[in-house]
């Protein structure tokens, strides 16, 4: 007879920190896309789409004119000015300055953190099915926004900032960067994305929350206005001269 097996399987050993599980729950609000390493097949990162080739164009044409420039001004430096070795040392340096000006500004726009399947409008083509957006945290994971649209708040833990759904709980979406404050290419990656999950959400026909926000507030406005003039079309404004003679009655 085979030995009865115990029933009751041990757990293993774990030592657990306060703060650092609710920071893990915190991150984990939103689910994760499968191997969220790999970006899916079906997804294209924002400078592959479409609407981010005049960008890449943009870099082409700089580094060539950069080029063009070097040339011109070796050539000048050496007919009026210095010698050959150092005309071409003034040239070499200017090209390489306006070439990592070009590079950098570049990477700026290539660095973007999203990604877009081929039914979003970044695709320039008729949509065919749903919308999807993708963001990348700082760790590499690719991650999906939700519903809403997304902002970031400092990381206490990471330090940088982490992203979050721009709602009343701010739910966690991951740690998003190590940028010291939110400006110059994070503002930008921002504005990029959110733009992207507004498209994304007229693809999908799905209700913008920021416009029907908008919208309240303008029916608000305009009961408030019309309250202010039945109010003052209440009230009997006496002119100086009407007061002057009634109080002579």
């Amino acid at each position: 007879m085979q030995p009865m097996l115990n029933s009751g399987a041990k757990r293993q050993a774990t030592t657990r920190c306060l703060g650092r599980e609710v920071q893990s729950r915190r991150r984990l609000v939103h689910p994760m896309v499968d191997d969220a390493s790999v970006l899916p097949t079906d997804m294209l990162r924002f400078i592959e789409t479409p609407v981010a080739q005049p960008l890449i164009k943009g870099r082409n044409t700089a580094l060539a004119g950069s080029v063009v420039f070097a040339a011109v001004l070796f050539l000048l430096l050496r007919q009026f000015a210095l010698t050959p070795s150092l005309a071409a040392l003034f040239a070499g340096a200017t090209l390489a300055m306006n070439i990592t000006v070009v590079w950098l500004r570049f990477q700026s726009h290539a660095s973007t953190p999203l990604a877009v399947n081929l039914n979003h409008p970044f695709m320039d083509t008729e949509p065919m099915g749903e919308a999807r957006v993708l963001i990348q945290m700082a760790d590499g994971q690719w991650v999906a926004p939700g519903d809403h649209r997304v902002r970031t708040i400092p990381d206490d833990l990471l330090g940088g900032f982490t992203l979050v759904q721009d709602t009343e709980n701010y739910p966690a979406l991951g740690h998003f960067s190590n940028a010291k404050e939110v400006a110059g290419i994070l503002a930008r990656h921002l504005a990029l994305i959110n733009q992207a999950i507004a498209l994304r959400d007229a693809v999908n026909e799905v209700h913008d929350p920021i416009e029907e926000a908008r919208d309240r507030e303008n029916l608000d406005s305009g009961l408030l206005e019309r309250s202010w003039l039945e109010d003052e079309e209440a009230v009997d404004v006496e002119s100086p001269l009407v007061s002057f003679f009634r109080g002579k009655e």
